[in-house]
């Protein structure tokens, strides 16, 4: 085998099953992502975990996902897009499977990274058997399917997460997975043609899987721990160190291995480089909308996890219709002038969240999270298109393993950031709240009050040591969660901005007009 092994001549007609299978993957992959976090609460009172284990439930996901999933494409171009997609599907429906099945928290941890790593090998290798499928002129259509497909999981995830896990029990958020990889399974194997490959097996890069993935794992603790450990503990400091060594190591053996795991051409573009910057912000603002709108739902105004996940649908459903006519678009526009729509409505609707707050309703809400969604839509989709185009079909299972680990760990590196932020003025200005009405906070009580704004408490588990000075203190705290939270808003729309302003220098146009 070859590493440019692909289907050398895809069908003129696909077949529909082409298109189901490819739909029921990225499906799994998009409603379990989305609908796992409103399982939290009822696992953690199920096992009785603190709030710092349970959310290892997703973090151990995300780390097995984006780590390993540069490494998943490659092998999907290698070996056959096809035998990768049915080797990732199978072994994310066992572990839902088995998760659903768990016994303690630690289990339910373990099959969450077994799926991340299922996942991670079914997401490059789905899309590397897209564009083989479908063809190198119908690119722009397998992404706009996949993403389009992605948004409607996302948007559906919370509410169907919130509803199961109201209404049944939060093991059905796992195995609800098990049709959707069963019936994607068999329609692929008898639907789905086989990568046609030579007999020359390919000769890969070891040491760089090693340092890539080993960089990427101590960075990912470090992202998701350095809240609980702080920035001067041992363990901070070394899994920084590690972080920092290999991740740096690895361009450099890429540039001197015969056999390289990313090409040097690709870490050296700087149109891949602002592609890969363009998903990571508009990834970042994603996700601080799917925490924080929903999270204030629950917390101040008494809504369950059902209706907290129907606050982002309006976003999800924009997102999902631009994604859609991502083909007729690309195709219209081009990737620079859609790359800067995008980029121009992103920071738009970043303001316009930060000025209303996450609470507002009715037009004015809508509206902005119209205008995201537009932007997360024509942004993402074309940004794996024009990268897949840089490197070629033949090269498509890596090139989104790296686009989609941005989305991942990049994000979530970023959104770190953005928790920082808000930590930080939304205590300062609770602190501020306090000695206007002449009340110095003890260390449980600013601890207490904390809890509200970052923890999984709600304003109807107000410790009583934060009534006792002060008869009124929810709009404390909840002036103070809207002070950071619209730091963060205005923060993602300063960065949005940067991208815009990469886009405009380094994005060129394509020297002949998208295909028709």
């Amino acid at each position: 085998m070859t590493a440019d092994s692909t289907l050398k001549e895809p069908p003129a007609k696909p077949s529909l099953f082409i298109y189901l299978s490819i739909i029921l993957g990225a499906l799994a992959i998009s409603l379990d992502f989305a609908s796992i976090d409103l399982a939290l609460p009822a696992l953690e009172k199920e096992f009785g975990l603190n709030l710092e284990s349970v959310q290892w439930v997703i973090n151990g996901y995300v780390i097995a996902f984006a780590v390993l999933m540069v490494a998943g494409g490659k092998f999907a171009d290698a070996y056959g897009r096809k035998r990768l997609f049915l080797i990732g599907m199978t072994i994310f429906g066992i572990a839902s499977l088995l998760g659903g099945c768990a016994w303690s928290g630690g289990s339910v941890i373990a099959f969450r990274v077994l799926q991340g790593v299922g996942a991670a090998i079914l997401w490059p290798a789905m899309i590397g058997m897209a564009c083989g499928a479908l063809g190198e002129n119908k690119q722009a259509l397998a992404l706009a399917i996949i993403f389009g497909t992605c948004s409607i999981g996302n948007a559906a995830g919370p509410v169907v997460g919130g509803a199961l896990t109201e209404y049944f029990s939060w093991r059905w958020v796992l195995w609800i997975n098990v049709p959707m990889t069963a019936a994607a399974m068999l329609m692929t194997w008898f639907k789905v043609p086989w990568d046609q490959t030579d007999d020359i097996k390919p000769k890969n890069d070891y040491l760089g899987i090693v340092l890539l993935v080993t960089g990427l794992v101590a960075m990912m603790i470090v992202v998701y721990q350095y809240d609980d450990w702080g920035w001067t503990d041992t363990r901070t400091i070394v899994c920084s160190v590690v972080a920092l060594t290999f991740l740096v190591a690895f361009p450099f053996h890429e540039n001197h291995t015969a056999h390289p795991l990313v090409p040097p051409n690709v870490l050296r573009s700087p149109e891949i480089l602002t592609l890969g910057f363009c998903v990571l912000i508009l990834c970042q603002l994603f996700f601080v909308v799917l925490l924080y709108v929903t999270q204030y739902a629950m917390k101040f105004l008494g809504e369950g996890p059902a209706d907290a996940g129907t606050r982002v649908i309006v976003f999800m459903l924009a997102y999902g219709a631009v994604s859609f006519f991502c083909q007729q678009l690309y195709q219209r526009f081009g990737k620079r002038r859609l790359l800067i729509f995008g980029l121009i409505c992103g920071a738009i609707a970043a303001v316009s969240l930060g000025i209303i707050g996450p609470g507002a309703e009715g037009l004015s809400y809508n509206l902005a999270a119209v205008i995201l969604g537009i932007a997360v839509g024509a942004v993402l989709p074309t940004a794996n298109v024009a990268a897949i185009d840089y490197v070629g079909t033949a090269q498509a299972g890596m090139i989104s393993g790296i686009m989609f680990m941005i989305q991942l760990a990049g994000a979530a590196a970023m959104l770190a950031v953005s928790t920082a932020v808000f930590a930080s003025v939304s205590h300062s200005h609770l602190n501020d709240a306090f000695h206007k009405e002449n009340v110095t906070l003890t260390a449980a009580q600013d601890a207490d009050a904390r809890s509200i704004i970052r923890g999984a408490k709600t304003i109807h588990q107000i410790p009583p040591s934060l009534t006792t000075d002060i008869a009124d203190v929810i709009p404390i705290i909840r002036d103070a969660y809207n002070a950071g939270l619209r730091a963060v808003f205005f923060l993602s729309a300063i960065l949005v901005s940067v991208a815009l302003i990469f886009t405009l220098i380094f994005v060129k146009h394509p020297k002949a007009p998208p295909p028709a």
